[in-house]
């Protein structure tokens, strides 16, 4: 293991043993070369490459602070080895996991206002897509779907959905890419779950969000080469086969 895998393990440890979680001040920087035994320039590269991960933000001239809290299931959390590709498998399919189910929640909670910061959000996307700006879409989707998390009124749920989506897509550039009617079916699930949520339908409202992030997944892997998971994979041949079973029995 070379001295900066072994840096990269025990600040993992460090953040673990201090409790830090999202949002938390990391040790200062002159402390955290005497605690990891490196030397600053060797921190600043492994901090720009967490930061680069998503995992932490640095503010200058106020310190470097988590912006995701950090699992103990690996032996090295903090492992800059994974791909980008695990890395965005794995995100894409906690999202499948939770965000259909906090939309659920959110159809019986949410009150009028945040239905109506919701709409005005769907105004913003719609804006972001004209101007053929990625960062603006994928910025403009994620706060849609806290929104949607802070309608739930659980405050658990809502720091669940923000660590769920704090990496950021950098290949939701290839969204200009897609043909028009990708782009449009992808806009109108964010229309249909406003109109589910409005309606206080939760199945409805769960059933688009599976969908949307399905339909996320199915053309990362196609224009992206982000493979699908186990999990989303027999999720989307499940979809597919229920729609084949529905076109025949329509016919």
């Amino acid at each position: 293991m070379s001295k900066k895998d072994k840096a990269l393990e025990r600040l993992g440890q460090i953040i673990q043993d201090l409790g830090l979680k999202a949002g938390d001040r990391l040790p200062p920087e002159r402390r955290l070369v005497a605690m990891l035994d490196v030397s600053r320039n060797t921190l600043r590269s492994i901090l720009h490459s967490l930061e680069a991960r998503g995992l932490v933000s640095i503010r200058p001239g106020s310190g470097c602070y988590m912006r995701i809290g950090i699992s103990s299931a690996q032996d090295n959390p903090l492992d800059l080895n994974l791909s980008p590709e695990k890395v965005m498998a794995d995100q894409l399919e906690a999202a499948y996991l939770l965000l259909p189910m906090v939309a659920e929640h959110a159809a019986d909670r949410i009150g009028e206002r945040k239905l109506e910061e919701l709409k005005q959000c769907s105004v913003d996307i719609s804006r972001s897509i004209f101007k053929e700006a990625p960062k603006l879409v994928w910025n403009e989707c994620l706060t849609f779907f806290r929104l949607i998390a802070i309608g739930t009124g659980n405050d658990f749920l809502v720091r669940a959905v923000e660590q769920v989506c704090s990496v950021d897509m950098s290949t939701f550039d290839m969204f200009f890419t897609l043909r028009r009617e990708e782009r449009e079916a992808i806009f109108a699930d964010h229309i249909k779950l406003l109109h589910a949520l409005r309606a206080r339908d939760s199945e409805w409202a769960r059933a688009i969000t599976a969908n949307y992030f399905l339909r996320m997944c199915s053309i990362l892997e196609e224009r992206e080469n982000i493979p699908m998971t186990d999990l989303v994979f027999r999720s989307l041949r499940e979809q597919e086969d229920q729609h084949e079973r529905n076109e025949a029995w329509s016919t």
